[in-house]
């Protein structure tokens, strides 16, 4: 019997080197070898198909000491892509979903409070007409 595999929910640790002869960015097929310039990402957040800036990892494992082969999904087109990306494309990717994510917190915080302070005053406005009676509770 199989068991499935489970994604890995651990995001890539950085590390402060990238091999030698091995460019920022690069793809690699298998066996590790270079797919070429053509394949080599600037950013791996931006999608390859529709250029939208919300791609994020479904899941990651190591491929040696500075390489991690990553499966990214675009939300906004739902392509999807595997890789083998090095250690420096993997920090940049890392860096702009600390970004996102701060950004989400922070409209979060904001909605939170506009939509209680809404409530706080529709139920100030409601006691003030004594619209609330104690057999509401």
């Amino acid at each position: 019997m199989e068991s499935e595999k489970q994604p890995n929910t651990q995001r890539p640790q950085r590390a402060d080197r990238r091999p030698a002869g091995k460019p920022a960015g690069a793809v690699y097929g298998a066996g590790g070898k270079a797919a070429g310039d053509a394949c080599a990402p600037a950013q791996l957040h931006i999608c390859f198909h529709c250029a939208g800036e919300l791609v994020y990892p479904l899941d990651w494992s190591e491929e040696g000491p500075r390489h991690w082969r990553i499966v990214l999904r675009c939300p906004e087109c739902e392509s999807r892509r595997e890789g083998v990306f090095d250690q420096t494309a993997v920090e940049r990717l890392d860096d702009e979903l600390d970004r996102g994510s701060s950004a989400l917190l922070g409209d979060l915080r904001r909605m939170t409070h506009a939509n209680m302070s809404e409530e706080i005053e529709f139920f100030a406005r409601a006691l003030d007409a004594d619209l609330i009676l104690p057999s509401d509770f």
